[in-house]
Protein backbone atom coordinates (compact mmCIF):
# COMPACT_ATOMS: atom_id res chain seq x y z
CA UNK A 1 0.00 0.00 0.00
CA UNK A 2 0.85 2.92 -1.08
CA UNK A 3 2.66 5.55 2.01
CA UNK A 4 1.02 8.08 2.79
CA UNK A 5 -0.38 9.98 5.82
CA UNK A 6 -4.72 9.82 6.06
CA UNK A 7 -6.78 13.34 7.39
CA UNK A 8 -8.79 12.96 9.47
CA UNK A 9 -12.25 12.66 8.36
CA UNK A 10 -14.81 13.98 8.79
CA UNK A 11 -18.75 13.17 8.95
CA UNK A 12 -20.15 14.82 5.08
CA UNK A 13 -23.89 13.91 5.62
CA UNK A 14 -26.14 12.66 8.49
CA UNK A 15 -27.16 9.05 9.64
CA UNK A 16 -30.38 7.84 7.87
CA UNK A 17 -33.13 8.49 9.88
CA UNK A 18 -30.81 11.16 12.78
CA UNK A 19 -31.72 14.93 11.93
CA UNK A 20 -30.10 15.89 15.01
CA UNK A 21 -27.89 15.86 17.22
CA UNK A 22 -28.32 14.46 21.19
CA UNK A 23 -27.14 14.11 24.16
CA UNK A 24 -28.08 10.72 26.24
CA UNK A 25 -28.77 12.22 30.53
CA UNK A 26 -25.82 10.68 32.75
CA UNK A 27 -25.65 6.95 32.76
CA UNK A 28 -24.58 7.29 36.24
CA UNK A 29 -27.26 5.42 38.50
CA UNK A 30 -29.22 8.08 40.71
CA UNK A 31 -30.16 6.89 44.64
CA UNK A 32 -33.23 6.44 45.19
CA UNK A 33 -34.84 8.20 48.49
CA UNK A 34 -35.77 6.06 51.42
CA UNK A 35 -39.55 6.24 50.88
CA UNK A 36 -38.91 4.38 47.20
CA UNK A 37 -39.54 5.83 43.76
CA UNK A 38 -41.59 8.70 43.67
CA UNK A 39 -45.47 8.23 43.59
CA UNK A 40 -46.52 10.27 40.42
CA UNK A 41 -49.11 12.44 40.73
CA UNK A 42 -51.30 13.95 38.01
CA UNK A 43 -52.03 11.08 36.02
CA UNK A 44 -54.00 11.78 33.27
CA UNK A 45 -56.23 9.53 31.30
CA UNK A 46 -57.68 9.52 27.90
CA UNK A 47 -60.56 8.16 26.46
CA UNK A 48 -60.00 5.43 23.50
CA UNK A 49 -60.08 7.33 20.34
CA UNK A 50 -62.71 5.61 18.20
CA UNK A 51 -61.86 3.12 14.93
CA UNK A 52 -63.17 1.52 12.53
CA UNK A 53 -62.67 -2.66 12.80
CA UNK A 54 -60.96 -3.64 9.75
CA UNK A 55 -63.95 -6.42 8.64
CA UNK A 56 -62.56 -7.18 5.56
CA UNK A 57 -59.19 -7.30 6.02
CA UNK A 58 -56.59 -9.92 4.69
CA UNK A 59 -56.21 -13.30 6.47
CA UNK A 60 -52.94 -12.96 7.72
CA UNK A 61 -53.75 -9.44 9.32
CA UNK A 62 -56.53 -11.71 10.45
CA UNK A 63 -55.16 -14.40 12.19
CA UNK A 64 -52.79 -11.37 13.72
CA UNK A 65 -55.37 -9.72 15.16
CA UNK A 66 -54.23 -6.42 13.52
CA UNK A 67 -55.73 -3.56 11.79
CA UNK A 68 -55.23 -4.28 8.21
CA UNK A 69 -55.66 -1.47 5.69
CA UNK A 70 -57.50 -3.73 2.85
CA UNK A 71 -55.23 -2.47 0.21
CA UNK A 72 -55.51 -4.80 -2.90
CA UNK A 73 -53.95 -6.48 -4.27
CA UNK A 74 -51.61 -6.52 -1.06
CA UNK A 75 -52.01 -5.00 1.85
CA UNK A 76 -48.91 -2.29 3.29
CA UNK A 77 -48.51 -4.53 6.69
CA UNK A 78 -48.25 -8.01 4.20
CA UNK A 79 -45.99 -5.86 1.80
CA UNK A 80 -43.92 -4.70 4.56
CA UNK A 81 -43.11 -8.23 6.00
CA UNK A 82 -42.64 -10.13 2.69
CA UNK A 83 -45.64 -12.41 2.91
CA UNK A 84 -48.41 -13.14 0.57
CA UNK A 85 -51.31 -11.35 1.30
CA UNK A 86 -55.33 -13.14 0.42
CA UNK A 87 -58.38 -11.79 0.92
CA UNK A 88 -60.45 -14.84 1.06
CA UNK A 89 -62.81 -15.64 3.41
CA UNK A 90 -61.58 -18.86 5.18
CA UNK A 91 -58.17 -18.90 7.41
CA UNK A 92 -55.40 -20.50 5.30
CA UNK A 93 -55.33 -24.03 5.49
CA UNK A 94 -51.92 -25.24 6.65
CA UNK A 95 -50.26 -28.34 5.45
CA UNK A 96 -50.08 -31.09 8.14
CA UNK A 97 -47.94 -33.57 6.18
CA UNK A 98 -44.25 -32.24 5.95
CA UNK A 99 -44.02 -33.63 2.04
CA UNK A 100 -46.70 -31.15 1.22
CA UNK A 101 -44.78 -28.41 3.55
CA UNK A 102 -41.84 -29.16 0.74
CA UNK A 103 -44.02 -29.25 -2.27
CA UNK A 104 -45.42 -25.64 -1.49
CA UNK A 105 -41.76 -24.41 -0.78
CA UNK A 106 -40.66 -26.15 -4.19
CA UNK A 107 -43.44 -24.16 -5.89
CA UNK A 108 -42.47 -21.18 -4.38
CA UNK A 109 -38.50 -21.35 -5.12
CA UNK A 110 -38.15 -24.34 -7.76
CA UNK A 111 -34.30 -23.18 -8.40
CA UNK A 112 -32.91 -24.44 -5.32
CA UNK A 113 -34.07 -28.02 -6.00
CA UNK A 114 -33.53 -28.89 -9.49
CA UNK A 115 -34.25 -32.49 -11.13
CA UNK A 116 -30.63 -32.57 -10.99
CA UNK A 117 -29.92 -31.52 -8.03
CA UNK A 118 -32.46 -34.35 -6.86
CA UNK A 119 -30.71 -37.05 -9.16
CA UNK A 120 -27.01 -35.88 -7.16
CA UNK A 121 -27.87 -35.07 -3.57
CA UNK A 122 -31.16 -34.20 -2.58
CA UNK A 123 -34.56 -36.57 -2.48
CA UNK A 124 -37.52 -35.14 -1.63
CA UNK A 125 -38.14 -37.44 1.02
CA UNK A 126 -34.44 -36.57 2.06
CA UNK A 127 -36.04 -32.71 2.66
CA UNK A 128 -39.01 -33.95 4.14
CA UNK A 129 -37.34 -35.81 6.44
CA UNK A 130 -34.86 -32.89 7.70
CA UNK A 131 -37.92 -30.55 8.26
CA UNK A 132 -39.74 -32.98 10.04
CA UNK A 133 -36.66 -33.03 12.17
CA UNK A 134 -36.32 -29.37 13.36
CA UNK A 135 -40.27 -29.48 13.87
CA UNK A 136 -39.71 -32.50 16.58
CA UNK A 137 -38.94 -32.32 20.58
CA UNK A 138 -35.24 -33.10 20.90
CA UNK A 139 -34.20 -35.93 21.96
CA UNK A 140 -34.19 -35.61 25.62
CA UNK A 141 -37.85 -35.99 25.09
CA UNK A 142 -38.78 -32.74 26.91
CA UNK A 143 -42.26 -31.56 25.24
CA UNK A 144 -42.07 -28.03 23.25
CA UNK A 145 -44.99 -25.30 22.77
CA UNK A 146 -47.88 -25.76 21.34
CA UNK A 147 -46.21 -22.89 19.09
CA UNK A 148 -43.73 -24.99 17.94
CA UNK A 149 -45.74 -28.04 17.23
CA UNK A 150 -49.52 -26.95 15.88
CA UNK A 151 -50.06 -26.24 12.20
CA UNK A 152 -49.36 -23.16 12.36
CA UNK A 153 -45.92 -23.60 13.29
CA UNK A 154 -45.31 -25.52 9.89
CA UNK A 155 -46.34 -22.27 8.35
CA UNK A 156 -44.18 -19.96 10.58
CA UNK A 157 -41.22 -21.91 9.60
CA UNK A 158 -42.21 -22.39 5.46
CA UNK A 159 -42.74 -18.50 6.11
CA UNK A 160 -39.01 -17.80 7.27
CA UNK A 161 -37.52 -19.96 5.16
CA UNK A 162 -39.08 -17.86 2.48
CA UNK A 163 -38.60 -14.44 4.02
CA UNK A 164 -34.51 -15.81 4.40
CA UNK A 165 -34.68 -16.26 0.75
CA UNK A 166 -37.15 -13.48 -1.05
CA UNK A 167 -37.23 -11.10 1.88
CA UNK A 168 -35.79 -7.49 0.84
CA UNK A 169 -34.28 -7.46 4.45
CA UNK A 170 -32.23 -10.52 3.08
CA UNK A 171 -31.99 -10.09 -0.56
CA UNK A 172 -32.99 -6.78 -2.24
CA UNK A 173 -29.83 -4.98 -1.11
CA UNK A 174 -27.18 -7.77 -1.49
CA UNK A 175 -24.82 -7.58 -4.34
CA UNK A 176 -25.31 -10.47 -6.55
CA UNK A 177 -22.82 -12.83 -5.82
CA UNK A 178 -23.84 -12.89 -1.78
CA UNK A 179 -27.86 -13.43 -3.30
CA UNK A 180 -26.41 -16.33 -5.00
CA UNK A 181 -25.15 -17.69 -2.75
CA UNK A 182 -27.83 -17.56 0.44
CA UNK A 183 -30.04 -18.94 -2.48
CA UNK A 184 -27.21 -22.10 -1.93
CA UNK A 185 -27.37 -21.80 1.65
CA UNK A 186 -30.93 -22.53 1.67
CA UNK A 187 -30.05 -25.43 -0.56
CA UNK A 188 -27.70 -26.86 1.67
CA UNK A 189 -29.37 -26.57 4.60
CA UNK A 190 -31.93 -29.03 3.53
CA UNK A 191 -28.92 -31.92 4.56
CA UNK A 192 -27.60 -29.88 7.24
CA UNK A 193 -29.53 -29.23 10.15
CA UNK A 194 -27.75 -26.80 11.89
CA UNK A 195 -27.44 -24.65 9.40
CA UNK A 196 -31.28 -24.61 8.53
CA UNK A 197 -31.75 -24.01 12.66
CA UNK A 198 -29.50 -20.90 12.07
CA UNK A 199 -31.73 -19.69 8.61
CA UNK A 200 -35.10 -19.89 10.62
CA UNK A 201 -33.64 -18.32 13.48
CA UNK A 202 -32.01 -15.18 11.21
CA UNK A 203 -35.27 -14.94 9.34
CA UNK A 204 -37.90 -15.29 12.47
CA UNK A 205 -35.78 -12.17 14.28
CA UNK A 206 -35.70 -10.55 11.60
CA UNK A 207 -39.85 -11.02 11.77
CA UNK A 208 -39.18 -10.50 15.65
CA UNK A 209 -38.16 -6.76 15.08
CA UNK A 210 -41.29 -6.42 12.89
CA UNK A 211 -43.44 -7.72 14.94
CA UNK A 212 -41.90 -7.87 18.42
CA UNK A 213 -45.01 -8.21 20.45
CA UNK A 214 -45.64 -11.31 18.76
CA UNK A 215 -45.33 -14.11 21.07
CA UNK A 216 -45.14 -17.59 18.54
CA UNK A 217 -42.52 -15.53 16.82
CA UNK A 218 -40.74 -15.25 20.14
CA UNK A 219 -40.60 -18.60 21.02
CA UNK A 220 -39.58 -20.03 17.47
CA UNK A 221 -36.71 -17.34 17.47
CA UNK A 222 -35.43 -18.47 21.04
CA UNK A 223 -35.84 -22.31 19.83
CA UNK A 224 -33.85 -22.09 16.49
CA UNK A 225 -31.10 -19.79 17.99
CA UNK A 226 -30.35 -22.66 20.73
CA UNK A 227 -30.58 -25.55 18.57
CA UNK A 228 -28.06 -23.63 15.99
CA UNK A 229 -26.04 -23.09 18.95
CA UNK A 230 -25.84 -26.85 19.92
CA UNK A 231 -25.43 -28.58 16.97
CA UNK A 232 -23.24 -26.22 16.01
CA UNK A 233 -21.08 -26.44 18.78
CA UNK A 234 -20.71 -30.40 18.35
CA UNK A 235 -20.02 -29.78 14.33
CA UNK A 236 -17.55 -27.41 15.38
CA UNK A 237 -15.34 -29.19 16.86
CA UNK A 238 -14.80 -31.76 14.61
CA UNK A 239 -12.26 -31.12 11.69
CA UNK A 240 -12.96 -28.77 8.94
CA UNK A 241 -13.15 -30.92 5.67
CA UNK A 242 -13.87 -29.62 2.00
CA UNK A 243 -17.52 -31.04 2.68
CA UNK A 244 -18.55 -29.53 5.25
CA UNK A 245 -16.71 -26.29 5.63
CA UNK A 246 -19.19 -24.02 3.47
CA UNK A 247 -22.05 -25.72 6.12
CA UNK A 248 -19.57 -24.01 8.78
CA UNK A 249 -18.89 -20.94 7.42
CA UNK A 250 -22.48 -19.97 6.51
CA UNK A 251 -23.80 -20.91 10.07
CA UNK A 252 -20.67 -18.99 11.62
CA UNK A 253 -21.66 -16.09 9.75
CA UNK A 254 -26.06 -16.30 10.88
CA UNK A 255 -24.45 -16.63 14.32
CA UNK A 256 -22.38 -13.92 13.88
CA UNK A 257 -25.09 -11.44 12.77
CA UNK A 258 -27.55 -12.41 15.73
CA UNK A 259 -24.72 -11.99 18.07
CA UNK A 260 -24.10 -8.63 16.65
CA UNK A 261 -27.99 -7.28 17.11
CA UNK A 262 -29.12 -5.17 19.17
CA UNK A 263 -32.81 -4.07 19.13
CA UNK A 264 -32.39 -1.00 20.97
CA UNK A 265 -30.99 2.11 20.98
CA UNK A 266 -29.22 1.37 24.60
CA UNK A 267 -25.72 3.02 25.66
CA UNK A 268 -25.94 2.57 29.22
CA UNK A 269 -25.91 -1.30 28.58
CA UNK A 270 -22.80 -1.43 26.54
CA UNK A 271 -19.45 -3.15 28.03
CA UNK A 272 -17.82 -0.11 28.33
CA UNK A 273 -19.72 0.97 31.61
CA UNK A 274 -19.85 -3.06 32.54
CA UNK A 275 -17.09 -5.29 34.35
CA UNK A 276 -18.79 -8.51 32.86
CA UNK A 277 -16.29 -9.82 30.06
CA UNK A 278 -19.10 -11.45 28.26
CA UNK A 279 -20.46 -7.80 27.42
CA UNK A 280 -18.13 -7.58 24.02
CA UNK A 281 -18.94 -10.94 22.96
CA UNK A 282 -20.58 -9.50 20.55
CA UNK A 283 -17.15 -8.60 18.68
CA UNK A 284 -15.11 -11.55 20.00
CA UNK A 285 -17.71 -14.05 18.01
CA UNK A 286 -17.23 -11.85 15.08
CA UNK A 287 -13.40 -13.59 14.64
CA UNK A 288 -14.87 -16.90 14.31
CA UNK A 289 -15.14 -17.19 10.21
CA UNK A 290 -11.36 -16.47 10.44
CA UNK A 291 -10.94 -19.40 12.07
CA UNK A 292 -12.76 -21.45 10.21
CA UNK A 293 -11.07 -19.94 7.44
CA UNK A 294 -7.65 -21.17 8.52
CA UNK A 295 -8.87 -24.69 9.17
CA UNK A 296 -9.87 -24.72 5.42
CA UNK A 297 -7.53 -22.31 3.57
CA UNK A 298 -6.38 -25.24 1.05
CA UNK A 299 -9.76 -25.45 -0.27
CA UNK A 300 -11.03 -22.42 -0.08
CA UNK A 301 -11.03 -21.75 -3.64
CA UNK A 302 -13.64 -24.43 -3.70
CA UNK A 303 -16.22 -22.76 -1.62
CA UNK A 304 -19.52 -21.61 -2.51
CA UNK A 305 -18.30 -18.32 -0.62
CA UNK A 306 -15.08 -17.67 -2.49
CA UNK A 307 -16.61 -15.16 -5.17
CA UNK A 308 -18.07 -13.32 -1.91
CA UNK A 309 -15.14 -13.23 -0.40
CA UNK A 310 -12.59 -12.17 -3.22
CA UNK A 311 -15.54 -9.38 -4.06
CA UNK A 312 -14.65 -8.30 -0.17
CA UNK A 313 -10.72 -7.42 -1.07
CA UNK A 314 -9.37 -4.25 -2.09
CA UNK A 315 -6.46 -3.95 -3.45
CA UNK A 316 -5.49 -0.54 -2.13
CA UNK A 317 -5.97 -1.81 1.21
CA UNK A 318 -3.59 -4.52 3.03
CA UNK A 319 -5.04 -5.67 5.83
CA UNK A 320 -1.97 -7.71 6.58
CA UNK A 321 0.27 -4.91 6.88
CA UNK A 322 1.85 -5.39 10.19
CA UNK A 323 4.81 -2.44 9.30
CA UNK A 324 6.69 -0.83 12.77
CA UNK A 325 6.53 2.78 13.02
CA UNK A 326 4.35 5.53 12.00
CA UNK A 327 4.64 5.51 8.54
CA UNK A 328 1.20 6.40 6.65
CA UNK A 329 -0.55 6.69 10.14
CA UNK A 330 -2.52 9.80 10.84
CA UNK A 331 -0.46 11.25 13.36
CA UNK A 332 -2.58 12.43 15.73
CA UNK A 333 -4.18 8.97 16.01
CA UNK A 334 -0.36 7.67 16.47
CA UNK A 335 -0.22 10.11 19.11
CA UNK A 336 -2.97 8.69 21.27
CA UNK A 337 -1.93 5.26 20.50
CA UNK A 338 1.79 5.76 21.35
CA UNK A 339 3.28 4.23 18.58
CA UNK A 340 6.44 5.77 17.88
CA UNK A 341 8.81 5.06 14.46
CA UNK A 342 10.18 1.97 16.73
CA UNK A 343 6.93 0.34 17.67
CA UNK A 344 5.95 -3.03 16.50
CA UNK A 345 3.08 -5.13 16.48
CA UNK A 346 4.27 -7.49 18.86
CA UNK A 347 5.35 -4.66 21.21
CA UNK A 348 2.11 -2.51 20.92
CA UNK A 349 -1.72 -4.47 20.52
CA UNK A 350 -3.18 -1.37 19.05
CA UNK A 351 -0.70 -0.94 16.22
CA UNK A 352 -1.88 -3.62 13.48
CA UNK A 353 -5.71 -2.38 14.64
CA UNK A 354 -4.85 1.29 13.80
CA UNK A 355 -3.48 0.05 10.28
CA UNK A 356 -6.27 -1.96 9.38
CA UNK A 357 -8.56 1.54 10.12
CA UNK A 358 -6.36 3.50 8.45
CA UNK A 359 -6.73 1.53 5.09
CA UNK A 360 -10.95 2.13 5.93
CA UNK A 361 -11.21 5.69 6.49
CA UNK A 362 -10.69 6.94 2.62
CA UNK A 363 -13.34 4.63 1.47
CA UNK A 364 -16.78 5.37 0.43
CA UNK A 365 -19.00 5.96 3.35
CA UNK A 366 -22.04 3.27 3.83
CA UNK A 367 -23.19 -0.06 2.39
CA UNK A 368 -21.14 -0.27 -0.55
CA UNK A 369 -18.09 -0.87 1.69
CA UNK A 370 -19.46 -3.18 4.87
CA UNK A 371 -18.01 -6.31 3.52
CA UNK A 372 -14.89 -4.18 3.67
CA UNK A 373 -15.28 -2.96 7.31
CA UNK A 374 -16.67 -6.56 8.64
CA UNK A 375 -13.06 -7.54 7.82
CA UNK A 376 -11.43 -5.10 10.54
CA UNK A 377 -13.58 -6.66 13.36
CA UNK A 378 -13.15 -10.42 12.14
CA UNK A 379 -9.29 -9.96 12.20
CA UNK A 380 -9.18 -8.08 15.98
CA UNK A 381 -7.34 -10.50 18.34
CA UNK A 382 -7.03 -11.05 21.85
CA UNK A 383 -4.35 -8.76 23.04
CA UNK A 384 -6.52 -5.60 21.28
CA UNK A 385 -9.39 -7.32 23.37
CA UNK A 386 -7.54 -7.17 26.65
CA UNK A 387 -6.89 -3.38 26.05
CA UNK A 388 -10.96 -2.90 25.61
CA UNK A 389 -11.55 -4.97 28.77
CA UNK A 390 -9.16 -2.61 30.70
CA UNK A 391 -11.61 0.08 28.76
CA UNK A 392 -7.92 1.59 27.67
CA UNK A 393 -8.48 4.99 26.21
CA UNK A 394 -6.70 4.58 23.57
CA UNK A 395 -8.36 1.44 22.12
CA UNK A 396 -11.54 2.69 23.07
CA UNK A 397 -10.91 5.38 20.24
CA UNK A 398 -9.94 3.10 17.54
CA UNK A 399 -13.16 0.84 18.43
CA UNK A 400 -15.36 4.25 18.29
CA UNK A 401 -13.78 5.41 15.52
CA UNK A 402 -14.81 1.78 13.26
CA UNK A 403 -17.99 2.15 14.84
CA UNK A 404 -18.17 5.29 13.23
CA UNK A 405 -17.53 4.52 10.02
CA UNK A 406 -20.23 1.42 10.62
CA UNK A 407 -22.91 4.06 11.34
CA UNK A 408 -23.25 5.13 7.51
CA UNK A 409 -24.17 0.99 6.85
CA UNK A 410 -27.38 0.36 6.10
CA UNK A 411 -28.15 -3.00 7.61
CA UNK A 412 -31.07 -3.54 10.05
CA UNK A 413 -29.10 -6.05 12.64
CA UNK A 414 -25.94 -2.90 12.30
CA UNK A 415 -27.94 0.04 13.20
CA UNK A 416 -28.33 0.05 17.08
CA UNK A 417 -25.70 -2.04 18.44
CA UNK A 418 -23.06 0.29 16.23
CA UNK A 419 -25.24 3.86 17.44
CA UNK A 420 -24.94 2.32 20.85
CA UNK A 421 -21.55 1.42 21.19
CA UNK A 422 -20.02 4.56 19.40
CA UNK A 423 -22.35 6.86 22.03
CA UNK A 424 -21.29 5.08 24.84
CA UNK A 425 -17.60 5.65 24.06
CA UNK A 426 -18.21 8.43 23.56
CA UNK A 427 -20.11 9.45 27.24
CA UNK A 428 -17.20 7.42 28.97
CA UNK A 429 -14.58 9.36 27.34
CA UNK A 430 -15.99 12.93 26.61
CA UNK A 431 -14.94 14.47 30.42
CA UNK A 432 -11.38 13.33 29.91
CA UNK A 433 -8.66 16.05 30.64
CA UNK A 434 -6.36 15.13 27.34
CA UNK A 435 -7.28 17.62 24.54
CA UNK A 436 -6.49 15.30 22.05
CA UNK A 437 -8.59 12.43 23.04
CA UNK A 438 -11.15 14.94 22.92
CA UNK A 439 -10.44 15.94 19.69
CA UNK A 440 -10.49 12.27 18.31
CA UNK A 441 -13.93 11.73 20.03
CA UNK A 442 -15.13 14.63 17.63
CA UNK A 443 -15.32 12.06 14.48
CA UNK A 444 -17.20 9.23 15.87
CA UNK A 445 -19.48 11.52 17.80
CA UNK A 446 -19.98 13.14 14.90
CA UNK A 447 -21.22 9.78 12.50
CA UNK A 448 -23.29 8.69 15.39
CA UNK A 449 -25.00 12.44 16.02
CA UNK A 450 -23.59 12.48 19.78
CA UNK A 451 -23.42 15.83 21.25
CA UNK A 452 -20.09 15.79 23.23
CA UNK A 453 -19.94 17.90 25.97
CA UNK A 454 -16.93 20.37 25.01
CA UNK A 455 -18.40 21.04 21.82
CA UNK A 456 -21.98 21.69 23.16
CA UNK A 457 -19.73 24.50 25.81
CA UNK A 458 -18.43 25.68 22.48
CA UNK A 459 -21.36 25.97 21.34
CA UNK A 460 -23.01 27.57 24.37
CA UNK A 461 -20.00 30.20 24.74
CA UNK A 462 -20.84 31.25 20.63
CA UNK A 463 -24.30 32.06 20.88
CA UNK A 464 -23.32 34.38 23.94
CA UNK A 465 -20.70 36.28 21.95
Amino acid sequence: MPSKQTSIPTSHRPMQGQKLVFRVPNYKQKTLPEGGPEETSGQVYHARRSHRKSRAGCVNCKQRRVKCDEAKPHCIRCQKHGVGCEYTGKPIQHSKTNNNIVSEFIKTNPELISIESLASSVSLMMVSDKLSELLRPPGSGKLLPKELTDASAVHRTMQALNHFHRGPAFSDESPDPVRVVMGKMVGLAFETPFLMHSIIGAATTHLCTLLPDNKEYRIAEAYHWQQTINQYSMAVSKPVTRQNMDKLYSACMMISMHSFLQEKFSPRTSFVFSADPAALNWLRLQGGLRYLLQQASQWLPESMWWTVFMKSRDPNIDFEDKRSGRVGLDPDLADLCSITDDTTVESSPLLWPLRMLTGLLPLERGTVSFQKYNTWMGRIENPFFECLCRKDTAALVLLAWWLGLMCYVEEWWVEMRVRSECTAICMALEDSSDPLVLKMLEFPASCCGYLLRHEQERAEVLELG
